[in-house]
């Protein structure tokens, strides 16, 4: 089903004035698309009968009152408001986070709801987080599959948000803290692991340091190569870095650098991989951070596909790690099918 079949002429001037306000208020008709069941067809937009439960559909799933959409110029409001911190948004690139954050917690809310485990807080040190995470999931390094699961053992879910529709900016990363439990979101567009770990790690960080109170959200807009580790002047967001660094290499501000200045992305594929295999660190992990400091980003990029390898992309691996996290019996199966639809994955 495309926008243009979706969105056609319907004759059907309330849930047309519906769909416009929605876009008025931030939220984009590419997305409203993904949110709406596959039964919503053209056919269907022009039964005036079907505007209610489109509404109540659109409405649930996007946090917003159904009754102002029905006003004769419909109105936008939220059920409820969370106080947000926004992070690391880099100068000139601010986004429009309206609408992949409201997806975000509705995401985050169902699945708080169907989480099989009771919410225990992280620890506030890093050096015994790592030792825990080795502790409970051993692995040859403290990576982003033990790093998942220990996050899930602990009752903190950490889902991936796929694209959300055409035009729709997403966040990094971000912290939703629901009535029952803290929700991570990871959205970055990227099949690296070793990215999304880093990513992760920062989010727990922020957990550990107790920088989300029950009903915050933290939005990180963007961890990019402007913004690796400890180049921010917010405080709050050093300090996180300082406790994902000291977390994923066992040492506070660790830093890695070549004397080789020749070195090419295989050979420092290789170095990484025999370093952290000694030390328990992610061999991704000490080539982004290579990466970082020395602005060789290109071919530490390389490096990091040659250590992945075959692997499954980094988005799969962590909505696996959710589908297993819930007891999907506890949720109706269009919230299941919204769930799939958004993180582009499904329950096996």
């Amino acid at each position: 089903m495309t926008q243009q079949e979706i969105h056609a002429d319907t004759s059907n001037r309330q849930i047309d004035r519906i769909f416009g306000s929605l876009e008025s208020a931030g939220f984009p008709r590419s997305m409203q698309n993904v949110l709406l069941p596959e039964w919503v067809t053209p056919e269907v937009l022009l039964d005036t009968s079907a505007s209610l439960e489109i509404a109540a559909i659109l409405a649930k799933r996007l946090g917003l009152r159904t009754s102002p959409l029905f006003d004769a110029s419909p109105r936008v409001e939220s059920l409820r408001r969370r106080d947000i911190k926004y992070k690391r948004s880099i100068p000139n690139k601010a986004k429009n986070l309206t609408a992949s954050t409201a997806i975000a917690v509705s995401v985050a809310e169902s699945i708080a709801a169907a989480c099989r485990v009771k919410f225990i807080p992280f620890v506030g040190s890093a050096n015994a987080l790592r030792q825990e995470v080795l502790t409970s999931f051993p692995g040859n390094w403290l990576g982003l599959r033990n790093l998942l699961l220990f996050c899930w053992s602990h009752g903190v879910p950490v889902i991936y948000l796929a694209e959300l529709g055409i035009g729709v900016a997403k966040m990094d990363g971000m912290v939703i803290h629901t009535d029952s439990r803290p929700v991570i979101i990871l959205s970055k567009a990227s099949p690296l692991w070793a990215w999304q770990l880093f990513i992760l790690a920062h989010e727990v960080a922020h957990l550990a340091l107790g920088h989300v109170a029950p009903n915050e959200i933290l939005i990180d807009e963007e961890l990019s190569e402007d913004s690796y580790a400890l180049k921010d002047a917010d405080l709050d967001e050093r300090a996180a870095d300082g406790f994902a660094l000291e977390l994923l290499n066992g040492r506070p501000s660790a830093t890695y650098s070549s004397a080789d200045h020749q070195i090419n992305f295989r050979e420092l594929a290789h170095s990484a991989f025999e370093f952290g295999k000694k030390h328990h660190i992610d061999p991704g992990h000490i080539v982004l951070n290579f990466a970082n400091q020395s602005g060789e980003w290109e071919m530490s990029i390389a490096a990091v596909k040659v250590l992945q390898g075959e692997n499954s992309p980094a988005p799969v691996i962590i909505n696996e790690a959710m589908w297993g996290g819930i007891n999907p019996e506890t949720l109706p199966m269009e919230t299941l099918e919204f769930l799939g639809r958004v993180t582009g994955s499904h329950l096996e």
